[in-house]
């Protein structure tokens, strides 16, 4: 989900994940009220974005989905924006992957 005003090129480390489509969003209703009201249908990726990859856009005012096959690598992981200044100051957004039959 993007509540920023512009795109963010999103990485994750270590995996390869396909885009499943971007939902939009009011962005005003939610930095006034913190609930997502949804303003359209979920669009699929464009042809370019299909196939597997290890960065993709998170457009403004949309939420962004991505599946991803982990098995059998459980633990940590860490998400980021490939914009110089973010990377810059390190804000990583880790995550952890379990395997929920034996955890």
């Amino acid at each position: 989900m993007n509540i920023t005003g512009f795109t963010h090129p999103i990485h994750i480390h270590l995996i390869q994940f396909q885009i499943l489509d971007r939902r939009p969003f009011d962005l005003d209703f939610y930095n006034e009220s913190g609930l997502i009201k949804f303003t359209g249908p979920a669009i699929p990726p464009e042809p370019n974005e299909r196939g597997w990859k290890d960065t993709l856009a998170a457009p403004s005012a949309q939420i962004t989905r991505v599946i991803a096959h982990f098995a059998p690598y459980t633990g940590d992981y860490v998400w980021h924006c490939h914009i110089l200044e973010h990377e810059d100051y390190d804000t990583m957004r880790p995550f952890t992957v379990i395997d929920p039959e034996k955890d």
